[in-house]
């Protein structure tokens, strides 16, 4: 019984995940946003490539969003516009990257800390190419 339970679980868990890799984006990487900062970085491996656009996924608690910066492996950076509350569950929309060779090193984000919520909440970086 407690398999059964464990496995539904880890459906539910990897279900939106799952949706949005089918929909041809990649998991770049993720950050733990732990409410004492205002500031995480999500590092990008070159082995990823090149990508056209991305999306940030929003888990565990919502995330009010004050600056994103993409930074790419040939030293160019992009400052995406996200100035806005996203729930958790929540997505942004689409944000295209500009120009060419856009293969992404990091991603800084910003954000209005709340060290008083017993969830932290968790960014997950998607990249489409």
């Amino acid at each position: 019984m407690k398999q059964i339970f464990f496995f539904l679980g880890f459906l539910l868990i990897s279900g939106t995940s799952n949706l949005i890799a089918q929909n041809g984006w990649n998991v770049l990487g993720s950050a733990k946003v732990n409410g004492h900062s205002d500031h995480d970085v999500i590092m990008v491996t070159g082995m990823s490539g090149d990508y056209k656009a991305v999306k940030l996924f929003v888990e565990n608690e919502g995330i009010d969003f004050t600056r994103v910066i993409v930074h790419f492996a040939n030293g160019g950076k992009q400052d995406l516009n996200i100035r806005r509350f996203i729930p958790a569950g929540g997505e942004t929309k689409v944000l295209d990257l500009n120009g060419s060779d856009r293969v992404i090193s990091k991603v800084d984000f910003y954000y209005k800390s709340n060290a008083k919520t017993a969830s932290k909440g968790k960014v997950i970086l998607y990249g489409k190419r």
